[in-house]
């Protein structure tokens, strides 16, 4: 889940029923509860998302494209080959 905006949608840091989940997280799990909430990670993301534009939808995941690069956050981003 991405956490951009003001954070309502974020758990309450004061119940600890809220993140009874990271008892089960891997290591990619646990990196991206850190990167997610990683402030400049969420201003490129919120940038490439503004200009994103929907390509298609294949194996229920949606395809969209950016002119911006968001390689420096070590995700993973494919170029889209048309078929």
């Amino acid at each position: 889940m991405v956490m951009i905006g003001n954070g309502a949608d974020w758990p309450d840091w004061q119940d600890e029923k809220s993140y009874r989940y990271t008892r089960y997280l891997t290591r990619r799990g646990w990196a991206w509860e850190f990167l997610r909430r990683n402030p400049a990670f969420q201003r490129d993301l919120r940038r490439a998302l503004e200009q994103a534009e929907f390509a298609k939808r294949r194996f229920n995941v949606e395809v969209v494209r950016s002119p911006l690069d968001l390689t420096r956050w070590r995700l993973l981003f494919r170029k889209l080959i048309e078929a």
